[in-house]
């Protein structure tokens, strides 16, 4: 059975870095899957400067070097990676979604909540920016605010206010056209800062549109 690994790719203006896990299914007495950390390498940042890319020949060399030092450390080729993206460019903003219940019985599902989130993202529409997370903030089923998990609620209309995390369309284009070159690709892009959370997510938590991987924090 091939092995899968999950891999984050921090892009800092001091240091471009590499670590490399995989997931570990719960036990019976456990209540989410853990990551088992493989190992983490570094090497000296170059062509990328606050968070965007300055030269993308450096940039692109950077990102291989370490790849090729993570490569060697778990003896496969590395095929993606979730990438930590920041830097001043990154902006913040409130929005809000809603939409109908769409089963007869009312009973709220996942793709509910996934087509509330599409909602508030289609409501954002920025101009010359990339959305790179739509974040709940809570839930509302039929006014019923402050609901943190509206999965198997009964309801008619299901409303989220969300915070959409955006980086300049430039910046972000330079940054996975850096990554690309290397033969990488992309799971996600990840705003470094929200990687400070757990490393994996577990089930509910991604069907909520938490994001997953940490690395570092851009640095």
């Amino acid at each position: 059975m091939k092995e899968h690994f999950l891999v984050g790719l921090d892009l800092g203006s001091s240091c471009v870095r590499v670590a490399i896990g995989q997931e570990q299914h719960p036990t019976a007495a456990e209540r989410q899957a853990g990551l088992h950390i493989l190992g983490a390498t570094e090497v000296p940042s170059a062509g990328i400067s606050k968070g965007s890319v300055s030269s993308l020949e450096d940039a692109v060399s950077a990102i291989s070097a370490v790849l090729e030092q993570a490569e060697r450390l778990v003896g496969v080729p590395l095929q993606e990676a979730y990438v930590g993206i920041g830097g001043t460019h990154i902006s913040s903003l409130q929005a809000k979604g809603v939409v109908g219940v769409s089963r007869p019985d009312g009973d709220i599902r996942p793709e509910d909540v996934a087509r509330v989130l599409e909602s508030a993202r289609t409501f954002v529409n920025p101009a010359n920016q990339e959305i790179l997370h739509v974040l709940p903030r809570e839930f509302s089923v039929d006014g019923q605010r402050g609901i943190k998990d509206p999965i198997g609620m009964q309801g008619i209309r299901l409303e989220v206010d969300v915070q959409v995390v955006q980086g300049l369309s430039s910046h972000v284009r330079n940054v996975t056209k850096a990554v690309f070159r290397t033969g990488l690709d992309i799971a996600e892009l990840v705003y470094a800062p929200l990687a400070a959370a757990d490393a994996v997510a577990n089930s509910r938590q991604r069907e909520l549109g938490v994001c997953v991987l940490t690395v570092g924090a851009g640095t």
